[in-house]
């Protein structure tokens, strides 16, 4: 990846870089307003999803995930948005994530593998 610098030889010309840049934010940022995500949350962060859902419900889509223990002390993870098929996949998935301790941690790094392997467009944690 390379970045090419230009530098402005007049005011004129810093405006009109100016104006350039603001363009392109303004069309990044209007692309990035439209998406839509799909969300698998941690346990902790549950909450804060069922929030992101609700203040708007056509940007996001919740899918609870149940995070529990065998007697044995391994996973149980049922990933939401697979039964009766699988919405993920070709959608954008946002994993809000819990990094309190190893045990959560090394749990949710196997649903983000998951969720990697079932075909979705991106991941953002």
């Amino acid at each position: 990846f390379s970045a090419t610098v230009v530098k402005a030889s007049s005011a004129d010309d810093e405006n009109e870089l100016a104006a350039a840049h603001r363009i392109m934010w303004n069309q990044h940022s209007r692309k990035r307003k439209s998406m839509q995500y799909r969300i698998i949350a941690a346990k902790d962060c549950e909450e804060m999803a069922k929030r992101m859902e609700e203040a708007q419900p056509d940007r996001f889509t919740y899918h609870p995930t149940k995070w529990d223990k065998f007697p044995d002390g391994t996973d149980n993870i049922e990933i939401g948005g697979f039964l009766p098929y699988n919405l993920l996949s070709g959608e954008h998935v946002l994993f809000l994530a819990s990094f309190a301790n190893n045990d959560v941690t090394l749990s949710q790094f196997q649903v983000m593998i998951c969720l990697l392997q079932s075909f979705i467009e991106s991941l953002t944690v």
